[in-house]
């Protein structure tokens, strides 16, 4: 009786951890064939627009360079001007698409909102990706960090995506079609000491995007979760020099290679870690039970914090 009670046990956790982790690549190969029959552009599919937050740099110009491929005029939205503009003319030249910025620094918390109400409620948006985010300068342990930088990962973090899509999800429900693609991370997976704040903010918008898509189901309207691993942008240089020269720079993915990945999955998978690589990590971290993931995050991320603050301090000298 044992024996069939655990064989039971070990077929169903089996089966499980198979559904969850070969779902999203047999979804996306499905899809990619129906797609290919239908042939529909994004911007018929879902709206004239793509609104790109944090756009200015890494993962969110490789998105807004991606949807402008695919003939989406994109509204970049960031808190440096000058950058916007510079990325706005790249995407013009190379894509030949419309384009606008918006300046708005998410760390400045509500103020911010009213005017970028009046510059995006008045376009026919079909696509937002809320992309922009902030995290460590080093990992280091929650009560090191100022108030400044707690704040930072709130408004930031957090309350742009709820804020945005609270702003933007009624006009795609009226017009019944629309996508909203959140980036969260693969450190939401589990609580992450070292880590601890900016991995809560993940674990939140995750927790958020998943909800939001139920609400958003009956009305046409896409949600899509992306929780990657490390990609190498200047918000994760600390990750890329802790792990420069180790056999862990092999999971270092560049922003073209990941957003060649990622891309493919809108429209598809309403969840993903956008590139095969991570889907790969995620699974592995699946294999061991919540509080073996908790240990060696807290191990690794300890060991990148003093590695990095070192570092620092050779530099400086």
């Amino acid at each position: 009786m044992l024996c069939t009670f655990l064989t039971a046990v070990g077929l169903y956790t089996s089966v499980f951890w198979l559904y969850e982790n070969l779902r999203a690549p047999v979804l996306l190969i499905l899809l990619s064939l129906k797609n290919l029959v239908q042939g529909r552009k994004l911007s018929e599919r879902y709206g004239k627009w793509a609104v790109i937050t944090g756009a200015s740099d890494g993962i969110g110009k490789g998105y807004a360079n991606y949807l402008a491929k695919k003939g989406m005029p994109v509204v970049l939205v960031a808190r440096n001007e000058s950058k916007l503009k510079q990325v706005a003319d790249e995407i013009k030249t190379k894509h030949g698409v419309e384009t606008k910025i918006v300046v708005a620094d998410f760390s400045h918390g509500q103020e911010i909102y009213a005017n970028l109400e009046k510059s995006l409620l008045p376009l026919d948006i079909g696509i937002l990706v809320n992309n922009v985010g902030v995290t460590y300068v080093r990992p280091k342990p929650v009560y090191e960090l100022s108030k400044e930088e707690l704040w930072n990962l709130i408004n930031v973090n957090i309350a742009s995506t709820t804020l945005l899509c609270s702003m933007l999800a009624p006009a795609m429900k009226q017009r019944g079609r629309g996508l909203i693609v959140n980036i969260s991370s693969i450190t939401g997976v589990c609580p992450m000491p070292y880590l601890t704040a900016y991995a809560a903010t993940k674990a939140y918008v995750t927790s958020f995007s998943v909800a939001l898509r139920e609400e958003l189901k009956p009305f046409n309207v896409e949600v899509q979760t992306v929780q990657p691993g490390v990609v190498h942008t200047n918000m994760t240089d600390f990750i890329a020099s802790g792990l420069r020269d180790t056999i862990y720079s092999k999971f270092l993915v560049s922003v073209d290679g990941f957003v060649s990945y990622a891309g493919c999955t809108l429209g598809k998978l309403d969840r993903t870690t956008g590139h095969w690589s991570h889907g790969l990590q995620t699974a592995g971290m699946y294999l061991f039970p919540e509080f073996l993931r908790i240990y060696i995050a807290g191990k690794l991320n300890k060991n990148m914090g003093e590695g990095a603050k070192a570092s620092n301090k050779r530099k400086f000298r």
